[in-house]
């Protein structure tokens, strides 16, 4: 087999493949043999009638088809594994076909799109200057505790009008320009009423009505709303109030500490301001939490800024993509929405600037790590999987071995050794520059609360493997 590569622009290879004659005609034969076995010709056993005989009861047409992609997509493989200079394709190749006959050489052109080329700039012996984030302030404890109360309270179904924070329980009925729109009618919605919540507008007109009430609201769907065929059009919305409940929040006192502090704060907590203190010190390892985190995106911001890659279209958009489908694009899927909605709401994202301006920022941020990997030789270990698959193990009570193989099944492992791998470049990049929090050195922090810290685990689905037990 003969292999040539040609550079094309941007991050584009062609390569040329030319296959034997010999293996053309040996691998016609092998599939016609195979397909006479299966053909009843009166007079003959299965297999034995004489090829021009057999040839007018195979279809010849489709062997030679089957035979001209299985030659393509075996010698595709087998030309990347030749090269001396290994290559590495990011999409499925683009096959143009340049010769195929049974008696001679197959020539085809793979035109590919590689992984793109990075320039290193400066990504070790960095000494950084990086704000400290601001002490804990009796205002964020008192936020705190009112997140808890509201937590802890109860929904009451009020007889009174809707007010700001209620929850109403509607049925909704929507419509444009006189057409229904598509999912737009839904039973028994419980819809917190604040501000900005469904469609802005909509909850503000809420206000003042009563359970057992039906009421008509106009809105004007806003420039940047999801569904673009539904921007700037005047929407008319018939709806029903069912049922009108009131969230009643504790009082704050020893008796909420302690129910707050039933199974969910370590240590005993008897009165309010034990509550209080307690509060204070988690928010204040989340803040050395934060700190670290700021600390690894300044070097991670600095390295990848003095690289250069460019990063392809392709790519931007594959990341767009994911990016939606975590997000918006699951939340409507989740809610059945309509084809048409998802497309239109696909459309939206794709259409923004910021999210294209995210999505390549998280690529190239990819790609610099992946290269500063293979420069300084950063791998994962067999003993570092290891040990990470017996924390789970030892975590969720599941035997590792099962647990290594729910992960190979759900085709998590990889997902989990890319995850170790990040981790472990950057606490490489760490160990190799410095930073100084307001003058500081970063390792005068706290370093109990930022070994807790150091390393984010990756959330491991362990219902589905309970249950194969």
């Amino acid at each position: 087999m003969k292999v040539t590569l040609q550079k094309q622009e941007k991050n584009q290879i062609l390569m040329e493949v030319e296959v034997e004659a010999s293996q053309v005609s040996d691998t016609y034969q092998k599939r016609f043999r195979e397909a006479s076995r299966s053909v009843n010709i009166p007079g003959f056993r299965k297999g034995k009638a004489p090829k021009q005989i057999l040839e007018k009861y195979i279809h010849a047409d489709m062997i030679k088809q089957d035979v001209l992609e299985h030659l393509v997509s075996e010698s595709y493989s087998e030309a990347l594994r030749s090269l001396e200079e290994p290559i590495e394709p990011i999409s499925e190749p683009q096959i143009e076909l340049v010769k195929f006959d049974l008696n001679e050489p197959l020539i085809f052109k793979a035109m590919l799109e590689v992984k793109p080329e990075v320039k290193l700039g400066q990504y070790k012996d960095l000494n950084l200057q990086v704000e400290a984030l601001s002490e804990i302030s009796d205002k964020e404890v008192a936020e705190e505790l009112e997140a808890l109360r509201k937590r802890y309270g109860e929904l009451i179904v009020v007889d009174r009008p809707i007010q700001e924070n209620d929850v109403a329980t509607l049925d909704i009925y929507g419509e444009v320009e006189g057409e229904p729109i598509p999912q737009g009618a839904t039973d028994n919605l419980d819809m917190e009423v604040r501000p900005g919540n469904f469609v802005p507008g909509f909850t503000e007109k809420l206000i003042g009505t009563s359970a057992n009430e039906e009421k008509s609201i106009d809105i004007t769907f806003p420039d940047d709303y999801a569904v673009v065929d539904l921007r700037q059009k005047q929407g008319l919305f018939k709806v029903s109030v069912k049922e009108v409940k009131e969230l009643k929040l504790p009082e704050l006192n020893d008796e909420f500490a302690k129910k707050v502090a039933e199974g969910n704060i370590q240590g005993e907590i008897n009165t309010l301001d034990e509550l209080k203190v307690k509060l204070q010190e988690e928010l204040g390892k989340n803040q050395v939490s934060a700190q670290k985190i700021k600390n690894q995106q300044s070097l991670i911001e600095n390295i990848v800024e003095s690289s250069e890659v460019e990063v392809p279209d392709s790519m931007i958009q594959r990341e767009l993509y994911a990016m939606w489908s975590n997000t918006e694009g699951k939340t409507l899927s989740e809610r059945n929405i309509a084809k048409e909605v998802l497309q239109a709401s696909w459309e939206n994202w794709t259409a923004r600037e910021d999210m294209k301006e995210e999505a390549e920022k998280r690529i190239k941020t990819t790609l610099v790590l992946s290269e500063i990997a293979k420069t300084e030789n950063i791998s994962v270990t067999a003993d570092e999987l290891n040990s990470e698959l017996r924390a789970f193990s030892s975590m969720y009570q599941v035997p590792a071995e099962q647990l290594r193989e729910e992960l190979i099944k759900n085709n998590r492992m990889i997902p989990l050794i890319d995850e170790l791998l990040s981790l472990k470049i950057i606490n490489w990049i760490e160990s190799n520059s410095k930073v100084n929090v307001s003058g500081q050195a970063m390792e005068q922090l706290d370093e109990a609360k930022s070994d807790e810290t150091a390393k984010e685990t990756v959330a491991v689905d362990t219902d589905e493997v309970k249950d194969q037990e």
